[in-house]
């Protein structure tokens, strides 16, 4: 008799070798859980398959999640997706769950919103977390489904109160928006340390910036440094570079440059884009370390690759007003192009001058009307006032091509 769970492994092999589904599973779930004998995803395939084909629902959802991640067997998402639907048609609330997601992405099938709406729904009907928090970040983005924040919310809480951290904090940051229909700092706290608790990470950096930043009443810079340097020490860049930013300013200490910079070049050695930014301006102006313009430049460079949309327009601006050469000039307009198309309205205004001067490439009339009317549209003074001009000094015929680029791209439309 083996004593572990009073099991009797000889009748369980017995039980399961004559086709008893329950022992068939029983004996997968030991095999791969390291119950009372070696730990063998091959064995723990073979009985998950076999209590599968007799109908053994949890069994069909295992053998699925097997073939998922290629465990005890090649990996196959077309085989996985007919047992997530076997065990899903049983009612089964994490294979509908499962089911869902691969229609949403087209993992072993192709995308069907509709299917991965219906499934969603199901498993979230069967008090799914995961399924309700999906259905939430659905109708939060509006990008697959129509958005319905309203029903984003509802979906979240429901997950939300069955601990699931990324819905707390879904939750934690609509109230603390105002996306409930009021900012509601107290509820957002509450519901932020639930998920910070639980050791989410970027919850305990939410956390840190609600204290950090809510009005006077919730304010505390000591629990605010507590969760950040939470989420600091468990390597997130994001809390990384905002501490830095706490102590640099004095928010929880007296200024101290020497801590500022270390969890700067913490974040930055992260490739977190605002802290090699950051890094840049200070190699560049010799706060906290040497002056040295290669190597600002090349801080620059790592935070403009990773798309923040300031760091692509400094680096242009830096290419092509002070360096000069043919080369840099043309890297420089390729960056302010780079973030034009990120919104970045001084980008838009600087490429539209160079358009118009011949700066890096022959004069264009017609992308200087562009651009200039981008940052214009978007509010910049510098802009519109140069946008007038442009409209008096070009030919109609350069006019009416201009405004009809203007009309058709689709960077405009995002913009609005």
């Amino acid at each position: 008799m083996d004593m572990d769970n009073d099991i009797d492994v000889e009748k369980l092999f017995a039980d399961a070798k004559h086709g008893d589904a329950a022992a068939q599973f029983t004996l997968a779930e030991r095999f791969r859980s390291h119950a009372s004998m070696d730990s063998n995803d091959k064995q723990a395939f073979t009985w998950y398959e076999r209590a599968a084909k007799s109908g053994h629902v949890e069994a069909q959802y295992q053998l699925a999640k097997c073939y998922s991640a290629g465990r005890g067997v090649k990996a196959d998402d077309e085989v996985a997706l007919t047992w997530y639907i076997a065990a899903a048609e049983q009612n089964h609330a994490r294979a509908q769950a499962r089911l869902g997601w691969c229609y949403q992405t087209g993992t072993g099938t192709e995308r069907d919103m509709d299917r991965a709406l219906t499934w969603y729904y199901s498993s979230a009907a069967n008090g799914n977390a995961m399924a309700q928090y999906n259905l939430g970040d659905m109708y939060a983005r509006g990008t697959e489904i129509v958005g319905d924040l309203n029903a984003a919310l509802r979906h979240w809480e429901q997950a939300a109160q069955q601990d699931h951290p990324r819905a707390q904090m879904q939750l934690a940051l609509a109230y603390v928006n105002g996306d409930t229909g009021m900012r509601d700092y107290e509820q957002a706290i509450y519901w932020c340390k639930r998920a910070a608790k639980s050791g989410y990470h970027k919850a305990q950096y939410n956390l840190g910036l609600i204290y950090a930043n809510s009005p006077a009443l919730f304010q505390d810079y000591k629990r605010a440094q507590y969760w950040m340097e939470k989420a600091a020490n468990a390597g997130l860049g994001a809390a990384q570079y905002a501490l830095s930013r706490f102590y640099s300013r004095g928010l929880i200490a007296e200024p101290s440059p020497g801590e500022a910079m270390k969890w700067l070049h913490m974040a930055a050695d992260q490739d977190y884009p605002k802290a090699c930014y950051r890094m840049a301006i200070a190699f560049e102006n010799g706060d906290g370390v040497a002056a040295n313009r290669q190597i600002a430049l090349s801080w620059m460079k790592r935070a403009a690759v990773r798309g923040y949309t300031n760091a692509q327009y400094e680096l242009a601006r830096r290419l092509v007003l002070f360096d000069g050469s043919d080369d840099t000039i043309a890297e420089g307009i390729t960056w302010y192009e780079k973030a034009a198309r990120g919104g970045h309205m001084r980008a838009q205004y600087a490429l539209a001058v160079c358009a118009a001067s011949g700066t890096g490439a022959p004069r264009d009339s017609v992308s200087a009307y562009y651009w200039m009317s981008l940052a214009a549209n978007g509010g910049f003074p510098k802009a519109q006032h140069r946008l007038r001009i442009l409209e008096e000094e070009l030919p109609p015929a350069v006019l009416k091509e201009a405004r009809q680029r203007l009309a058709r791209d689709p960077l405009v439309a995002a913009l609005d």
